[in-house]
């Protein structure tokens, strides 16, 4: 029996090891497909005159920072990040069901991943809606154009990966832990979860200001449009991750970004 539980626990290892490395190389390739939108950004900076923006001669002179950065990163935020999730009952059970023997569709139905991308679609046509009665009686003046579609395809699989690692794993999953720490409770609560996934999402707002600031003046009204807009896909975003893992949640992040910044028009 010791020999069993010690094979046991050395298979245990070895998936938790897959399960890391897919992460990471899914956080590497996320960062690595933002360069392009990243530098179409100082491009259009730097055509609006604003001399403090820097723009390398070629695309593969941003690589190896971003390859570096992100390995660094993705290293220690996934370490801790999974190490923390399972803490806090959360997790990746569907990507983590491809390195063990328990069957996939035992883990997450076809259905539940289905009604969690009709769920994040549905609040990105919302939103849509909501931006063109902004336009239309309360516009807003930008700084600069905007890149083309081409490059929110990009930054739609780039921020879907990257944002959901940082925010649900990392950060939704940091807060659920310590307030489990607090309250000495082993099982997080439901409001516990709402929590994490309140705060978390406010930081996801948060984290798109810089972005905002590229092509709107930072007012109060333009910085609660941005806030108010992230805090409610953040939020769904997390209910997905609490509910179906990190995959699914990278999944409906990617639709979403690519129904509202794709196939809408949320700022023509």
């Amino acid at each position: 029996m010791r020999y069993l539980n010690l094979a046991n626990q050395a298979q245990q290892r070895i998936q938790r090891k897959k399960l890391a490395l897919s992460i990471l190389l899914l956080f590497v390739l996320g960062s690595l497909l933002n360069i392009p939108f990243s530098r179409e950004v100082r491009r259009l900076n730097l055509e609006a005159g604003r001399t403090e923006v820097t723009l390398n001669e070629s695309i593969f002179q941003d690589i190896p920072p971003v390859l570096i950065s992100s390995l660094i990163i993705g290293v220690v935020l996934i370490y801790f990040g999974l190490w923390v999730s399972a803490r806090a009952q959360l997790g990746a059970p569907l990507l983590a069901g491809f390195f063990t023997k328990e069957a996939t569709e035992k883990r997450l139905k076809v259905g539940d991943i289905l009604q969690s991308i009709a769920i994040s679609s549905v609040a990105a046509i919302a939103l849509l809606g909501l931006f063109k009665l902004q336009r239309a009686y309360l516009p807003v003046d930008e700084i600069m154009a905007r890149p083309a579609k081409s490059f929110y395809i990009l930054v739609s699989f780039s921020a879907g990966i990257t944002e959901e690692i940082i925010f649900r794993l990392g950060l939704m999953s940091l807060i659920v832990a310590g307030v489990q720490f607090m309250k000495r409770s082993e099982f997080p609560s439901s409001k516990t979860i709402w929590f994490s996934i309140i705060i978390s999402g406010i930081f996801f707002g948060l984290i798109h200001l810089p972005l905002s600031k590229n092509f709107v003046e930072l007012t109060p009204f333009t910085v609660g449009v941005t806030m108010v807009g992230n805090l409610i896909t953040g939020s769904i975003f997390g209910w997905i991750f609490w509910k179906r893992g990190l995959l699914v949640a990278i999944l409906c992040h990617i639709i979403s970004d690519l129904v509202f910044h794709v196939l809408g028009n949320p700022y023509g």
